[in-house]
């Protein structure tokens, strides 16, 4: 009579299939963390290398996709001390605020969005923080910056609050535009920390440590090799219990 060989391996069809989704689901965490790594490291480049060059004076038909990112700007205008934004949640060590965008009138009708700094919340939300400043011509220099975009999109966070200095989540150009009646260019200008009339600013992104992203990665991948090292653990043990048992 021949005897069937005995598996060297047993761990099941349910426990081999939910052991390779979880392995999968840890590698694609993994690769995500990696990307994400890549994409902060990318910013930081960027960022270095527009320092480096020399401040480029605005003509007034600029776009964000012609300048870049972060690169060192001067522009003239007046201020317009009656349309200012408040863009809401933004935070500074933790706290919660507002940073402040103030338009500055560079004539035929067009204005661009200068970002005077962190400000933080008021007692409450219904009691703005005093930005008044004074209308004059001034020279501006800082640096272009797209504006922010939230994570999770929310019903109404786009549409600015009634009456100024209005308060928004997440602002669009077109809507300020369609607010002011004016052409709003479609980057802001970071003010460089010396200028007066700005409130707390750190514009500079050290704060983002793609490190920290490669460690998460790391850990992904060590929960997938345990993940498969107790398959593969429990697979060879069952195998060895069943001819035990025999």
């Amino acid at each position: 009579m021949v005897k069937t060989p005995r598996p060297f391996f047993k761990a099941g069809w349910r426990l081999t299939g939910l052991t390779f989704a979880a392995v999968a689901l840890f590698l694609a965490l993994g690769a995500w963390q990696l990307r994400r790594a890549g994409e902060k490291q990318a910013l930081l480049d960027l960022q270095q290398r527009q320092l480096q060059r020399p401040a480029i004076r605005l003509q007034g038909e600029e776009t964000l996709a012609e300048l870049g990112r972060y690169r060192k700007v001067i522009v003239t205008g007046i201020w317009d001390p009656d349309h200012q934004i408040l863009l809401d949640s933004r935070t500074y060590r933790g706290k919660v605020g507002y940073e402040v965008l103030t338009p500055l009138e560079t004539g035929g009708g067009k204005v661009i969005l200068i970002n005077r700094g962190w400000v933080p919340l008021g007692g409450t939300r219904e009691r703005l923080p005093d930005i008044r400043i004074e209308r004059k011509k001034v020279t501006i220099r800082g640096r272009t910056d797209r504006f922010p975009r939230m994570g999770m999109q929310l019903q109404g966070m786009r549409a600015p609050s009634p009456g100024w200095p209005s308060v928004v989540q997440e602002l669009v150009p077109e809507v300020i535009a369609g607010r002011m009646n004016k052409h709003v260019f479609d980057f802001q200008i970071k003010m460089d920390e010396d200028l007066p009339d700005g409130y707390v600013r750190q514009w500079r992104l050290d704060y983002i440590k793609p490190e920290r992203h490669i460690g998460y990665a790391l850990q992904w991948f060590i929960f997938a090799a345990i993940a498969l090292g107790l398959w593969l653990w429990f697979g060879f043990k069952r195998a060895r219990e069943n001819v035990t048992g025999d």
